[in-house]
């Protein structure tokens, strides 16, 4: 399992140069209705505003997805392209690093599919700040520490803190980053196959591999 953990983050750092040059980005609206309200709060950086918490839809112009927020400090705006975006791997970005990357990977691989409304889409973003914000080593708590959330009545604080008392410890998942320096860092998440599939895709290539050198020696 720890293998497998660390080529997935392996495969995470490799994407640090799939976009080299800058992109644009829209982000169109949130990914669920009914977003949370909530107020979240962090000591380092000093912070504390309510804010909505959900999965935003967003896109480049070439595909659509759902990001999440990994920056409390900037803002995004609905509706603006934003030409400035880079995608670079999780574990490059300086607040996240190899550690935070992981948990959000595991966090992701377990309840990313629970995501289907707008408190477990708040849930799911509440966690990604606690995981990103909150102080290396320290056990995840949403209502207290480095970054800590509250004010939420719809059910999504309670959530975020079961799924993150329960982050498991595999990872299916890849995380990068697209980000700015003027607006909102949005992470993205996209799963990856699984060990007994990428064996078999291994098998089938060199069983293509021997096919057509096959092939090639009656030909000769």
């Amino acid at each position: 399992m720890k293998s497998l953990k660390n080529s997935l983050l392996g495969l995470a750092i490799a994407a640090a140069s799939i976009s080299a040059t800058a992109t644009t980005i829209t982000v169109t609206g949130f990914s669920q209705p009914n977003p949370t309200t909530v107020r979240i709060a962090s000591l380092t950086p000093a912070t504390h505003e309510y804010v909505y918490a959900g999965g935003f839809s967003t896109t480049n112009g070439a595909n659509n997805f759902v990001s999440w927020c990994v920056d409390i400090l900037q803002d995004t705006y609905l509706g603006q392209s934003v030409s400035d975006y880079t995608l670079v791997g999780a574990a490059l970005v300086p607040q996240i690093g190899y550690t935070r990357a992981d948990a959000l990977a595991r966090l992701a691989t377990k309840y990313l599919g629970q995501v289907h409304d707008g408190t477990s889409a708040g849930a799911f973003q509440l966690a990604v700040w606690e995981i990103v914000y909150e102080n290396t080593g320290t056990a995840y708590d949403i209502s207290t520490g480095n970054f800590s959330a509250s004010g939420a009545n719809d059910g999504s604080l309670g959530l975020a803190q079961t799924w993150l008392g329960n982050l498991g410890t595999t990872s299916t998942y890849n995380v990068n980053v697209w980000a700015s320096p003027t607006h909102q860092d949005l992470a993205v998440f996209t799963s990856v196959p699984e060990p007994g599939t990428l064996g078999l895709l291994a098998v089938g290539l060199i069983g293509l591999g021997l096919a057509k050198r096959k092939k090639n020696q009656t030909v000769a």
